[in-house]
């Protein structure tokens, strides 16, 4: 018995689009095969795979569903400073492999060594991308996704053209926010990078950091190292440590010991050595308000952004109660009661306003409506919110994006006593 690997996926994959591995058994008497799903080695899944019709060999199995039941969002801490790497299953999974079990009929009975209680099984028929001499099939897999037309010009490969992977000037960060963009002091903002692995000078690879006063003058020239990407992979390894975060906000920068004294805005911009190897991001330092409201939230790469809405805020609590009725008896008492409330559970929501915003302000901002994974801060804290329906764009007449309108409340209710 043996496994031929026919095709697998991209080295550098992205979960919501299909990861399709084709193979073939010589078996005799084979009914169907069992894989397991591991990512960097640990069991995530297991799926029978039936043979592909009008064939008694071959098998097409397309792993996203599981790779996307497993993959999550990782939220950043406040105030955290310099690169962040992801754990391996929020945001990523790298070194997924596929462990093949075959299953056959003899003598009348069905045969297989796959055992669902042993989560390490090394009877296995192949473990592809799991052994030294195939670690080339292992793959990555990001928590990304894209609208159907924007996937029809969109590549991924160990050293493509992808326009994401940071290896020319016109390359971008994992992020949707305009190049230019506000910002308050004290606030933590974060930029999403993915690594192409293409052959580097030098392996160099620092965040460049440039203050300017309030004139444009030139004040600091700053550096964030990148030492995750200071060497390359091998093919017969798997990329490691593609998919990175790093903090850019007035506190992250405050945090890696970059002044920000008379300030008026600051750039950002990928450096391997003198090469340029990312977009160049600009942050305006501007006032803050108590009624500023932070948001913060997944976006459509998996990574964190941020803004600060600067509106009008109109807040409104909600409640229900359940009721039931009791017997009060013949004699008055004061405290005997027929309706009788067993419990109220409030909550409250909000709308919240931008300032006028033009139509990068506004697209930026519907991105956070893709899946509504969302988060308030305040007073240096994370909160859960969900962001409701009536969330909107408002115009004038002649169709000119004016101020976008957020409705959200809290993840979780708030439960009164028991009556």
């Amino acid at each position: 018995m043996a496994i031929t690997v026919i095709s697998t996926p991209n080295r550098l994959n992205l979960a919501y689009r299909p990861m399709v591995y084709k193979f073939s058994s010589s078996a005799s008497n084979l009914q169907y095969c069992i894989i397991e799903v591991l990512n960097d080695g640990t069991r995530i899944a297991a799926k029978s795979v039936q043979l592909d019709l009008g064939s008694s060999t071959n098998f097409t199995v397309d792993i996203s569903d599981i790779i996307q039941d497993n993959i999550g969002f990782e939220l950043n801490t406040l105030g955290s400073s310099g690169v962040i790497i992801p754990t391996n299953s929020s945001g990523r999974m790298e070194d997924i492999t596929l462990k093949i079990y075959e299953v056959v009929l003899t003598a009348g009975l069905i045969v297989t060594s796959y055992n669902p209680d042993n989560a390490s099984n090394v009877n296995y028929t192949y473990w592809l991308g799991g052994e030294v001499s195939n670690k080339d099939e292992s793959v990555n897999a990001y928590n990304w996704t894209f609208s159907h037309f924007d996937y029809n010009s969109f590549s991924m490969g160990v050293g493509n053209s992808s326009d994401y992977q940071l290896t020319a000037v016109d390359r971008k960060f994992l992020n949707n926010a305009p190049l230019i963009k506000d910002i308050e002091l004290g606030q933590s903002e974060y930029l999403g990078l993915l690594n192409a692995y293409n052959a580097a000078l030098t392996f160099d690879f620092k965040l460049e950091v440039l203050t300017y006063d309030i004139s444009g003058s030139l004040l600091n020239t700053d550096y964030i190292d990148v030492t995750q990407w200071n060497s390359n992979y091998f093919a017969s390894d798997y990329p490691t440590n593609t998919y990175l975060s790093v903090g850019v906000g007035t506190a992250n920068l405050i945090a890696e010991s970059i002044s920000l004294t008379n300030v008026s805005y600051y750039t950002v911009q990928l450096k391997e050595a003198t090469n340029i190897v990312s977009e160049l991001r600009r942050f305006n330092i501007v006032g803050s308000c108590s009624s500023d409201v932070r948001i913060h939230w997944s976006n459509n790469f998996g990574k964190q952004d941020s803004y600060t809405f600067k509106g009008n805020k109109i807040e409104t609590l909600n409640h229900k109660a359940k009721t039931y009725l009791k017997a009060i008896g013949n004699t008055y008492s004061s405290e005997k009661r027929g309706s009788t409330v067993m419990q109220n559970i409030s909550s409250t929501s909000f709308e919240i306003f931008t300032d006028s915003i033009g139509r990068n302000d506004y697209e930026f901002l519907a991105s956070m409506l893709t899946n509504k994974n969302a988060f308030i801060e305040d007073n240096g804290s994370y909160y859960p919110i969900i962001i409701e329906d009536g969330s909107k764009l408002i115009r004038n007449e002649k169709n000119v994006p004016l101020q976008f309108k957020l409705v959200y409340s809290f993840a979780n209710d708030t439960k009164g006593l028991r009556g």
